[in-house]
């Protein structure tokens, strides 16, 4: 399962190979060592880039639709 946080480095990662700005954060590191194991980053010359399954995760992140706010009647749930 993803947090709030690893979502942040990832798309960080995707977006700019630089060192994340809080990358002393141990918050950061964890995300950071979370993600090298799963694959969605590598280290490449001293910065991240993101993986093909990196890549893939926020392909569906992105296609993820936002969510609807809808009004039902509770007599109605069963």
């Amino acid at each position: 399962m993803m947090t709030p946080n690893d979502i942040e480095v990832l798309l960080h990662y995707h977006c700019c190979p630089r060192l994340h700005d809080r990358d002393y954060a141990p918050a950061v590191k964890e995300s950071t060592e979370k993600l090298i194991h799963a694959e969605m980053i590598q280290p490449c010359g001293g910065y991240y880039k993101t993986t093909s399954g990196g890549k893939m995760l926020v392909a569906m992140l992105c296609s993820t639709p936002f969510p609807v706010n809808q009004w039902i009647d509770p007599r109605t749930m069963k």
